[in-house]
């Protein structure tokens, strides 16, 4: 088993655990900010897997501060 089938399994896991608790929060700002993080760990993982080529951190640094000036 490798690393990147491990971690999407322990994402998964997380998931299913911590989904009744986002939907009692009751506040669409904070689940979306759990969901979008918790989609872009996958498409990161998936991506890896994939051998495909990733973004650094600067990288994303960078286009984000393009689309604000």
């Amino acid at each position: 088993m490798n690393w990147s089938l491990l971690l999407l399994c322990f994402l998964l896991f997380i998931l299913i655990v911590q989904n009744p608790a986002i939907r009692r929060l009751r506040s669409g700002r904070d689940a979306a900010a759990y969901y979008g993080i918790w989609t872009l760990t996958v498409l990161a993982v998936l991506a890896e897997q994939a051998k495909l080529p990733q973004f650094r951190p600067l990288d994303w640094v960078r286009s984000i501060m393009e689309l604000l000036s």
